[in-house]
C-alpha cells in the first residue's frame, strides 16, 4: 500500500492550494462551469480539443489487493470528495501517505457502490472472489479491493464531467495518461482480477491485453457502468426485462450478450475450483 514518487510530488503540489482555501471555495472551483483558475490552472494537467484533465489524489494502490475494479474517469463529485477529504488528513497532521489513503477511498465510486454491487452479484462476481457479496469490497473486504480508472485524474469535456467513447486510446492526452498511470498501475496487482465497469473501460482493458501490458485471463469484463443514468439497461443485465422486450433497449441485445458471456466465464473459474 503505496505512493510511487510522481504521487508523492503530486499530492505535495496540490497540498498548498488545497490548505489555503476554505472546503467551499474548492468546491465551487471544482464546480465552475466556465474556466477555473483553480482547477484549470493550479490543479490543470493538460487540454486536448474540448478535453481538460485535472488533479485530484487518486494516487494511493493497495498493492495487496486481489480485486481491481476500474472505471473510465473520477467525476467532479468524486474529485471534490478526494480533495476535501485529502485536505481534512492534513489538516489532522496525517502523513501524505495516510491523507492520500484516506482520499482515495473516501471517494472512489463514491454514490455507485450499492448499484456496482449488485450487478456483479447478480452476474456471480461474488463467487469467484469468494464473499458473501461484493458489497463487502466496499465494507470488511476493503483491503482485498483496488479501485481505479482507466483515466486516473479528473477528465472533462467542454467542462462537464466525460463518460468515455470508444476513442479513449486515440487521443495522446488520454492514452498518455493510460500508459503512465494504468499500465504501471495494474502491474503492481499483476494476480488480481480485473472488472471494469462499463464497456468504455472494458475496450481499453481490452487494448492493453491484446498488447500483453495485462494478463487477459484474468480480466472480467462485461459489467455496466454502475453510474445510475441507464436504468432500461440495468433491468436487462439484472434480468428484469427479458426476451423480446430486451431488443427495445437501446443497445439491450449487446447487454444481453456480454452479461451471458461474463456469467458463463464466472461459472468456468468457479467450477475448475477443487470441491471444499
Amino acid at each position: 500500500m503505496s505512493l510511487n514518487d510522481s504521487a508523492r510530488a503530486h499530492i505535495e503540489r496540490a497540498l498548498p492550494a488545497l490548505l489555503s482555501r476554505s472546503a467551499d471555495e474548492i468546491a465551487r472551483g471544482i464546480d465552475a462551469p466556465g474556466h477555473s483558475p483553480f482547477r484549470d490552472d493550479i490543479l490543470g494537467l493538460g487540454y486536448e480539443g474540448r478535453f481538460s484533465a485535472f488533479y485530484a489524489p487518486f494516487d494511493w494502490i493497495n498493492d495487496e489487493a486481489d480485486v481491481v475494479i476500474v472505471g473510465v474517469t473520477p467525476g467532479r463529485r468524486q474529485a471534490k470528495d478526494a480533495l476535501l477529504a485529502l485536505r481534512s488528513a492534513a489538516v489532522r497532521g496525517a502523513s501524505v501517505e495516510e491523507a492520500a489513503a484516506a482520499a482515495k477511498s473516501t471517494a472512489s465510486f463514491a454514490g455507485m457502490r450499492d448499484l456496482g454491487a449488485r450487478l456483479m452479484d447478480h452476474l456471480g462476481l461474488h463467487q469467484v472472489f469468494g464473499l458473501r457479496s461484493t458489497a463487502d469490497l466496499f465494507t470488511s473486504a476493503a483491503s482485498r479491493v483496488h479501485s481505479t480508472s482507466v483515466l486516473r485524474y479528473p477528465v472533462l469535456k467542454d467542462g462537464s464531467n466525460f463518460a468515455g467513447d470508444r476513442r479513449i486510446m486515440s487521443r495522446p492526452l488520454m492514452r498518455r495518461m493510460v500508459e503512465e498511470n494504468l499500465v504501471p498501475e495494474l502491474a503492481r496487482v499483476r494476480n488480481a482480477w480485473i472488472v471494469p465497469f462499463g464497456i468504455n473501460a472494458l475496450l481499453v482493458l481490452e487494448d492493453l491485453a491484446a498488447r500483453g501490458l495485462i494478463n487477459s485471463d484474468r480480466l472480467l469484463g462485461g459489467v455496466l457502468h454502475p453510474s445510475g443514468q441507464q436504468w432500461n439497461r440495468y433491468n436487462v443485465q439484472l434480468g428484469i426485462t427479458t426476451g423480446a422486450a430486451v431488443q427495445d433497449v437501446p443497445g439491450g441485445a449487446e447487454v444481453l450478450r456480454r452479461s451471458e458471456l461474463l456469467r458463463d466465464r464466472v461459472s468456468q473459474i468457479v467450477g475448475l475450483r477443487p470441491a471444499a
